[in-house]
């Protein structure tokens, strides 16, 4: 088991279907977590009530992660509290159907980039200071191997997705001599409800679905807890020398 004991992480987009699997092997692996949510209020009070049995400290927060003044009183109240941010997993995503761009409404463009990307920005911006001071740090965000290959029905969110990982990237030379490891996690497609909504559904969206899944060589799609696992090693000492990197979680999906 990965020991991220005494190490106080916060999770924003932690209610989700990766962000909750992410939260939850977090506190299992010793750290205090900070969920953050925009509306699964539930989901988050029932991870932080799972994380206070373990023993750790925890907290839920509703947070509107496209507002920089937000992210930025968050992190300030949680640094307040807690003394500390060693871990930053960044899980916010964008939750809404495939559509081809063609079909798709020019009003949600900007919302998906400023959920997908600019939240990646306000939050690294946000703690860098803090990490700075303490020269120690892990931000860690969920991203997508649509970044890597481009995806049909998701053309914003994989323009988004690739300008995550290519931020990352810069984001993780400025600060790698200050001890602060900056890297991404690319999952292909995970079992989670958004997933059995479209698989569910009829239309354009399950077709995409389905296409990905028999081009996966393993002929699955991820648990969402195969990709915490990731996100939590790259918190921990032990992936100290890793840094500015895209790691693909696909079962093969993607191989770069």
């Amino acid at each position: 088991m990965i020991d991220l004991s005494g190490k106080v992480a916060l999770v924003p987009g932690g209610s989700g279907g990766i962000g909750s699997a992410v939260s939850r092997v977090l506190s299992e692996c010793g750290a205090d977590i900070i969920v953050g949510y925009r509306s699964n209020k539930e989901q988050a009070e029932q991870i932080v009530e799972e994380a206070r049995r373990l023993g750790r400290r925890a907290r839920a927060d509703e947070i509107d992660a496209t507002s920089l003044s937000n992210v930025q009183r968050w992190i300030d109240a949680t640094l307040n509290q807690y003394g500390k941010i060693d871990i930053l997993a960044n899980c916010v995503g964008w939750h809404g159907q495939f559509r081809l761009l063609k079909d798709q409404p020019p009003e949600e463009w900007r919302r998906i980039i400023d959920i997908e990307l600019m939240s990646c920005i306000y939050f690294a911006h946000s703690l860098l200071h803090a990490m700075l001071a303490r020269s120690s740090g892990r931000i860690i965000t969920i991203s997508s191997d649509s970044a890597k290959a481009g995806e049909t029905g998701a053309a914003i969110s994989s323009a988004a997705r690739g300008g995550v990982n290519a931020f990352s990237k810069a984001l993780a030379r400025e600060v790698a001599a200050n001890g602060i490891t900056v890297n991404t996690v690319c999952p292909g497609p995970v079992q989670t409800p958004a997933l059995q909504e479209m698989q569910e559904a009829e239309g354009v969206g399950a077709k995409i679905v389905a296409a990905l899944i028999r081009h996966i060589p393993m002929k699955r799609v991820a648990d969402p807890r195969e990709i915490a696992n990731v996100v939590a090693f790259l918190a921990s000492d032990e992936a100290s020398f890793i840094t500015g990197q895209a790691i693909s979680v696909s079962g093969g999906l993607t191989m770069s």
